[in-house]
């Protein structure tokens, strides 16, 4: 039997746990799904075992500890990894060229049995390789390869966002992501964003985000239920998400918040809708989005008419959330997924390019704005456009489907094609 093991799974994040859910989906969809078995390193193992039905362990540099931790067992826990980066990158080099497989401290081993019984190590999408991200982060997608490359596995780049690059931290993520690149089998980009950045790569194909191709169908939580059934023709239900994150590299968050509590009232007011926010980040780091989000619903003064969906909810339940909303306006890259592929209209304020990206895959590119030039009436322009044509907008994302789906489904070809070469 193969062994497909998929790293760096960030479960934490719903956009993360919805591309393994999709890529094992369609996978155990196959003629040959009777000869692969799954495996996972994950943020949150437990949950990640659980929710995929796999075997699943830490990552290879595991960061989850020194983010939950504080004080003095956060110190023991950033030096435990330390220590062990230092040690694993004199044990990649051994295994790389002696052959030699040095002992494996216990907190690890469990993860290096996975790679050992690996066929095929699958790093997939998101958008890991970039200074959106901390170096840190980087550094740990970067170990996760470079213990597949000392054990001369096959590897795979599934379906990513390569970049963009800046700030202090550029060059050294940079010469990481280009390592990784000159060295996997095959490389596959959801994008054509990060083309520039792959020269020299052994096997290159644009493809598509994987989650285009997931099917959604769960019943919806009582609230949001309840929520839709309340919202006559006239006051229709408009979706959100936000980023608690990213909007650093564009505002002070001070700036973030007034510019979408302005953009909140405006839309209850002119258009009587109620807007639901749809968290795309668990709780479990300072409440995730749900903080921010509250902010800007007291900033606007419309609390009557903006809900926080406040339930932990699995990927496949919030993209059926997104699909139950007449409108949807999403910041956070799977939610603007979600969007397009569910049929509803969607607006995107985009942080990075590859969110423009697929709204033209969808024919509907002018309903995008940078997050770096988002204010309120830039920003009413596009809503006002969308929401008086929702059925020409509907309509041009349900027939561009298809063919996305095609070009996302191609990413578990190219990598079946890897495994059984």
């Amino acid at each position: 039997m193969k062994n497909i093991l998929i790293v760096q799974n960030y479960n934490a994040n719903k956009g993360d746990s919805s591309v393994a859910l999709a890529m094992l989906t369609s996978l155990r969809a196959r003629v040959e799904s009777s000869d692969l078995s799954f495996s996972v390193t994950s943020y949150d193992p437990e949950k990640a075992a659980c929710e995929y039905d796999v075997d699943a362990s830490d990552f290879v540099v595991n960061l989850r500890e020194i983010k939950l931790q504080s004080g003095w067992p956060r110190i023991v826990a950033a030096a435990k990894e330390g220590v062990w980066i230092i040690y694993a990158f004199i044990w990649a080099l051994s295994c790389r060229y002696f052959r030699l497989r040095l002992p494996v401290p216990a907190f690890k081993k469990q993860t290096i049995d996975l790679y050992e019984h690996a066929d095929v190590v699958v790093l997939p999408g998101g958008h890991f390789f970039t200074n959106l991200n901390s170096v840190i982060m980087n550094f740990s997608h970067f170990y996760a390869m470079l213990i597949a490359f000392a054990m001369r596995k096959r590897t795979m780049i599934y379906a990513q966002t390569v970049g963009p690059f800046f700030g202090i931290w550029q060059w050294p993520v940079r010469l990481m992501t280009t390592f990784v690149l000159r060295n996997v089998d095959v490389v596959t980009l959801r994008e054509k964003g990060g083309l520039r950045y792959c020269r020299g790569v052994r096997k290159l194909q644009q493809t598509a985000e994987i989650v285009f191709a997931a099917s959604t169908n769960e019943p919806l939580p009582q609230f949001v239920g309840e929520l839709k059934q309340a919202c006559s023709d006239e006051h229709q239900l408009v979706g959100f998400t936000i980023h608690h994150l990213y909007y650093k590299h564009f505002f002070n968050r001070e700036q973030y918040r007034d510019i979408m509590a302005e953009i909140f009232r405006r839309i209850v007011d002119k258009y009587h809708a109620t807007i639901l926010i749809v968290p795309m980040e668990e709780a479990v780091h300072g409440g995730g989005d749900r903080p921010l989000a509250g902010e800007m619903i007291v900033q606007s003064g419309r609390e009557g008419d903006i809900f926080v969906l406040e339930d932990e909810l699995s990927p496949l339940v919030t993209a059926s959330v997104i699909a139950a909303t007449d409108l949807f306006i999403g910041t956070k890259t799977h939610s603007i997924v979600y969007g397009l592929k569910e049929g509803v209209p969607t607006i995107s304020i985009s942080y990075q390019d590859k969110s423009n990206q697929f709204m033209e895959m969808f024919g509907v590119r002018e309903n995008a704005i940078d997050m770096k030039d988002l204010d309120a009436d830039a920003f009413m322009v596009i809503f006002d456009r969308v929401f008086n044509s929702l059925a020409l907008y509907r309509h041009k994302q349900e027939q561009a489907l298809r063919h996305v789906k095609s070009l996302a489904e191609n990413n578990n070809k190219l990598l079946l094609d890897l495994l059984y070469e």
